[in-house]
């Protein structure tokens, strides 16, 4: 199994300008999700500390698939072959859905909210892939993170705050930090071509609630 974490390299003059814009706003999601605050930091099993920005990659072998008939094997029998995966990863916001809260912030404005109870937080999976989905995050959990997994309850009692330091207004999304998963999964099927799938997995991990940060 391989691990590897990779962070976007950036022009020297330019590089100054958007650290600074990381560490005050999260990063920009295309469907405009609630996004981590850019000074969050996850630290990996190993000690490493990765950022909102980061992405880690691992790679694993799957369990072998059932039986073929002996006449598939002699024609090709790497479709007997176990599945390979390979996973990138990037810490993730998870918005409380069972009792959601959000504000909006304008430059220089601050949100406090005292948490109480209880608020779970379960995994998300596309493509009805739910089984591949619990071996992806299981394997995530041994190589990376053993914060993660397929469910979490936060209870107890915690104040959160935010601080709009940027230039522009957004909206304070409570919740808290998980990862979100994309796996490739390759592997040879009859009578001998090589297939692969996609599955996207938003799982939580252990850990306090948080504020995300979303454009509108």
């Amino acid at each position: 199994m391989k691990r590897a974490i990779t962070r976007t390299a950036l022009p020297a003059m330019t590089a100054a300008a958007v650290l600074l814009t990381a560490a005050n706003a999260g990063a920009v999601t295309p469907d405009d999700e609630p996004a981590l605050p850019g000074d969050t930091k996850v630290v990996l099993n190993d000690g490493t500390a990765v950022g909102a920005n980061d992405e880690i990659e691992f790679t694993f072998t799957g369990d072998k698939p059932q039986a073929k008939t002996p006449q598939a094997t002699r024609a090709c029998p790497e479709v007997n072959d176990p599945p390979t995966y390979k996973v990138k990863g990037t810490p993730y916001f998870l918005p409380d859905k069972s009792k959601p809260q959000s504000t909006w912030l304008l430059p220089r404005q601050s949100v406090s909210w005292a948490i109480t109870g209880s608020h779970t937080f379960t995994f998300d999976v596309t493509g009805g892939y739910e089984a591949e989905a619990k071996i992806i995050v299981a394997k995530a959990k041994v190589s990376v993170d053993v914060k993660v997994g397929n469910s979490w309850t936060w209870t107890g009692t915690q104040t959160v705050t935010d601080t709009n330091t940027t230039s522009k207004g957004y909206r304070a999304v409570l919740g808290q930090v998980g990862w979100k998963l994309t796996a490739v999964k390759t592997w040879i099927g009859a009578p001998c071509n090589v297939k692969t799938k996609t599955i996207v997995v938003k799982a939580p991990r252990k850990g306090d609630m948080s504020i995300g940060r979303q454009n509108s």
